[in-house]
């Protein structure tokens, strides 16, 4: 019979058929252009197919196959050869089968782990009472009357504060929130992280962690009161860093975007972890905090997102926030050469060079006292917006005090 004929009585693909042929696996005989295939072409092919079932390589097959057309010995030596192969593939398969059993085992206890620490008990976060005398009028700089409060373990959950001047903000699910200046998206949701990975270019993403890992080491937090976060975001930083964080010290994490806040709250509720965080909602310019009451500031890209889409240095313009004495622990993407479009003023542009950032922030007092910057990667996340301006970005840190 021919190939196509062989092919289909025996359930077989043709290319898996030339493939066998190739490798000396079938042997049929050639009449003239075409191979002709018969009964012993079919014996070999079920051997194939029962060996393959038993998962022996094709190689290994093929030494079989060779043994059994080349041998010289008796009938008895062929079998116990025979013997000595199959015995051997079962041997090779139970070791398998006993490491495979020791991964499964592995696997279970990690999963078993990980099902114990998500029964642990939720903490709750909200405004802590020890935080009252920071929050100002961002108008006036006067202290907030709390009109309003449901407070539970020492924290407001919900509530209204306002200011005689006429400036009020609500605290809803834990949250301080300036609904002037606020902004709400999508909601987030525990698969955004999968997606960004999977969205974001590699190289990337190398940079980005080893600058995140260079602030993990270059942070101390220690001895401080009030550390504050511009641009908290999804707290892909704070997230790094929150179980170090000092039992007795206050972290704000600044947004105006509600909803990512919101799920952050709830990630960090969910860890069974409790630390001081206080989340505010609002504008960076106008946040409902006392000025100089800052002692550590944490800039994990919030200048240059705020640079991207606003005209002026953010630092110099929220600089009454601080105390005269602080630290100053910053991370800012840098652009390479400028694509030609009219997205960005010039002056906007120096705010993603090295040499104007460390301008910007010598001037503010802040003298370095360590500084980090990463390769240049050519690509970030699917649709990134900075890469519509620069053909190439890297990471700067900096580390200063005052």
């Amino acid at each position: 019979m021919r190939i196509g004929e062989f092919s289909k009585k025996t359930s077989t693909s043709i290319d898996t058929i030339r493939h066998y042929i190739t490798l000396g696996l079938l042997v049929p005989p050639k009449e003239g252009k075409y191979f002709r295939f018969d009964d012993r072409c079919t014996i070999d092919l079920e051997r194939i197919k029962e060996m393959k079932d038993m998962d022996f390589t094709l190689q290994e097959i093929k030494n079989i196959f060779l043994l059994s057309r080349f041998s010289k010995l008796s009938m008895g030596q062929e079998k116990q050869h025979y013997r000595s192969f199959f015995k051997n593939k079962m041997k090779k398969l139970i070791r398998e089968r006993e490491l495979l059993d020791d991964k499964i085992t592995l696997l279970e206890n990690k999963v078993n782990k990980l099902d114990e620490e998500f029964k642990q008990e939720p903490v709750m976060l909200g405004i802590d009472l020890t935080f009252l005398p920071n929050i100002y009028c961002p108008d006036c700089q006067k202290s907030l009357k709390l009109d309003s409060a449901d407070i539970q373990e020492n924290m407001i959950i919900s509530g209204q504060m306002s200011c005689d001047c006429g400036y009020s903000i609500e605290i809803v699910d834990g949250i301080l929130i300036d609904r002037e200046t606020m902004k709400i998206t999508k909601e987030t949701d525990d698969s955004y992280v999968i997606r960004y990975v999977d969205e974001t270019d590699s190289h990337f993403l190398d940079n980005l962690y080893a600058a995140m890992e260079w602030s993990y080491r270059s942070i101390k937090p220690e001895g401080h009161q009030l550390m504050l976060e511009l641009g908290v975001g999804n707290g892909i930083f704070l997230s790094h860093i929150y179980n170090h964080l000092p039992d007795d010290m206050t972290y704000v994490a600044v947004d105006y975007d509600y909803s990512k806040l919101k799920y952050l709250k709830k990630v960090f509720e969910r860890s069974g972890v409790k630390k001081k965080i206080v989340f505010i909602c609002s504008d960076y310019i106008c946040m409902p905090m006392k000025h100089r009451s800052v002692d550590y500031i944490v800039d994990f890209f919030g200048m240059s997102n705020y640079s991207f889409r606003n005209h002026g240095v953010l630092h110099q313009q929220i600089n009454d926030y601080y105390k005269a004495s602080c630290k100053l622990l910053g991370t800012y993407m840098l652009f390479d050469k400028y694509k030609s479009n009219e997205e960005l003023s010039q002056e906007q542009y120096k705010l993603f060079k090295k040499k104007d950032i460390q301008g910007y922030l010598k001037d503010l007092g802040f003298v370095m006292k360590d500084e980090y910057e990463t390769s240049y990667a050519e690509e970030g996340e699917k649709d990134d917006e900075y890469f519509s301006v620069t053909n190439r970005v890297s990471f700067y840190g900096f580390l200063g005090e005052r």
